[in-house]
């Protein structure tokens, strides 16, 4: 299966250079990316099963954050007397999980845009609107990438949820999470139905893997590498400058480039459709 990027004209580096980003969730266009509805941490017998197996060791830590206390208490006397409370203690640390909750979003939000990036491409070559909006009104291109190169399958374990396609779920409303009980699917792959005829796909990759970083204001630029066997086809813009067109066709003069296909999209005025042709 072929699956497209739709670029602006002034990305035309990314098919020279063979370079493109994968993008932190906190500068995609969606202000919904990487906001989940977590409801809870986990259930609450779960909760208990964690504070009774840990519970002397968060009293020792609490003890040995504050000198006040040390200075007055040894810590066997400490654990002594805070284990005599117990139950008050496991109830308090419930009772802050409402708290906690809602600062998640934003914790894990922070932790994955300094941490992971994400490529997003598109099974339709022809979208009307995403020529539009992505490629700066028709006057981009979209080149088509091979999903079965081995460069979109580098997973490393049957559960690894990073470095393969995997295909975006759309859904009427977000799902509920509950956090010891979700998988990085709910968080990463899902999206609202309205952006539904998008078809899209989406590859994260650690941001620490990146070929290198332009530095930038809010988020910096993750450039990945890769091979330009994984292109398949360019597709240019319908209303795409001559001048962008010919540095774009001056590539075709490279022999790294022989086995991709080369399409210009055109209006069929019949039928409201993009179509292409090659060239």
């Amino acid at each position: 299966m072929n699956l497209y990027k739709y670029l602006p004209p002034s990305r035309i580096d990314v098919i020279r250079d063979c370079s493109i980003r994968f993008t932190q969730y906190g500068d995609f266009n969606d202000p919904f990316e990487l906001n989940p509805n977590i409801d809870k941490i986990a259930e609450e017998g779960e909760i208990r099963k964690i504070v009774d197996r840990d519970l002397v060791q968060i009293i020792e830590e609490e003890y040995d954050k504050n000198p006040i206390i040390s200075a007055f208490i040894s810590k066997e006397s400490f654990i002594q007397l805070a284990a005599g409370n117990e139950e008050h203690l496991k109830n308090a640390v419930l009772g802050m999980e409402k708290q906690i909750v809602g600062l998640l979003p934003g914790m894990l939000q922070k932790t994955a845009n300094s941490l992971l990036g994400a490529l997003s491409l598109s099974e339709i070559h022809n979208h009307e609107l995403m020529w539009s909006h992505y490629a700066n009104e028709h006057r981009g291109y979209v080149i088509g990438f091979n999903s079965e190169h081995q460069f979109f399958n580098q997973q490393k374990s049957d559960t690894d949820e990073l470095r393969h396609l995997r295909k975006i779920d759309y859904r009427e409303r977000p799902p509920v999470i509950n956090l010891m009980n979700t998988s990085g699917a709910e968080l990463f792959f899902v999206k609202s139905v309205k952006w539904k005829e998008e078809s899209e796909w989406r590859m994260l990759m650690p941001l620490a893997d990146s070929s290198r970083v332009v530095e930038r204001q809010h988020y910096p630029v993750h450039l990945f590498d890769f091979p330009i066997e994984a292109v398949v086809e360019v597709i240019l813009g319908e209303r795409m400058s001559a001048q962008d067109k010919d540095a774009i066709k001056a590539l075709r003069n490279d022999r790294k480039y022989k086995h991709i296909n080369w399409y210009q999209s055109e209006l069929d005025n019949t039928s409201f459709e993009i179509v292409t042709r090659p060239v």
